[in-house]
């Protein structure tokens, strides 16, 4: 079954239960994408993305930033991402840092900072973690954010820097609290878009599974529920350590064995793609997708789309 067919239907039945989902801070959203999942291969590309090349690739799934350099005049219409029908479109978007050259930075932050904006990202600059759980972030950037992905025709959202959480637990904050916190972001997010929009609208949180565990269990269950897919970068190569690789497989297999698709990245060289693609193989759900090394999503590698077979 075609995923938005069952995404719809489902929300047919959840229909009548919107006003109470809305009133309990729950979402319409909370399906399951079908266990037989008809993603085979997914297309990921930030910089300056192509969309005449993305829309002759094979990616089932295709994430792209709402915009070809990340600012509001160079914004993706309705027509263009109309080119990319037939796929699963979705938005690349922050959730745990602001980035100075978006539509909602004020050059005054950086004298005078607004409370929820926290220290710059040494390895990224420009890009500054924000005290996600904060109404001030939201109102800010994250709403009119929104309104402008869901104008533009896209069928989701794939959230990244969820791990900003953990970030805020090595600064001081209860790890629970920080995760929960992210947790009730991420619905709040499902549930404004889906109230906004005709048709299903997707939520892929990136390199979020960890919330499995670190949120208290009825929340990591609701975070569970509420995204339709996920992102997970470096699973295999690059790894942090082994004992945080095979946290996060085991996170990858809870994920998968609620019907959940995992689209998986990995930024390698050529000569490593057969073995990456023979590791996610015995994954079934997992789709690879292999970017360049340099990490920058800035083209369309040739041997960039996977397969989940």
């Amino acid at each position: 079954m075609n995923i938005f067919v069952f995404r719809f239907l489902v929300s047919i039945v959840a229909l009548a239960g919107l006003s109470l989902a809305t009133h309990c801070g729950c979402s319409k959203h909370m399906t399951q994408v079908p266990t037989e999942p008809k993603i085979k291969s997914w297309v990921y590309w930030l910089q300056n993305p192509d969309i005449e090349k993305i829309a002759s690739s094979e990616g089932d799934v295709v994430v792209i930033d709402y915009s070809s350099n990340g600012r509001d005049k160079k914004a993706f219409t309705p027509a263009e991402v109309a080119l990319l029908k037939g796929r699963i479109v979705l938005a690349y978007l922050s959730i745990g840092e602001a980035e100075a050259y978006r539509f909602y930075w004020k050059q005054a932050w950086k004298n005078e900072p607004p409370e929820f904006l926290g220290p710059e990202n040494p390895d990224w600059p420009g890009n500054y973690k924000v005290r996600y759980w904060q109404e001030a972030w939201w109102d800010t950037a994250l709403q009119p954010y929104l309104d402008r992905i869901l104008a533009a025709g896209f069928d989701g959202v794939y959230l990244d820097i969820i791990d900003a959480y953990w970030f805020w637990h090595e600064e001081g904050r209860d790890l629970r609290q920080a995760a929960d916190e992210m947790v009730a972001l991420v619905q709040r997010i499902a549930a404004y878009t889906s109230a906004r929009s005709e048709r299903p609208f997707l939520i892929c949180p990136q390199n979020g599974l960890p919330l499995l565990e670190d949120a208290s269990p009825a929340t990591a269950r609701r975070f569970l529920d509420t995204a339709d897919l996920f992102g997970e970068e470096s699973l295999f190569f690059n790894i942090y350590s082994l004992d945080d690789q095979h946290a996060r497989l085991r996170q990858v297999r809870r994920a998968l064995d609620a019907g959940k698709t995992v689209l998986s990245v990995e930024y390698i060289g050529p000569e490593r793609v057969q073995e990456y693609r023979r590791r996610a193989a015995s994954y079934r759900g997992l789709v690879p997708f292999a970017a360049d090394p340099d990490a920058k999503l800035a083209s369309l590698p040739r041997h960039g789309v996977g397969s989940a077979d």
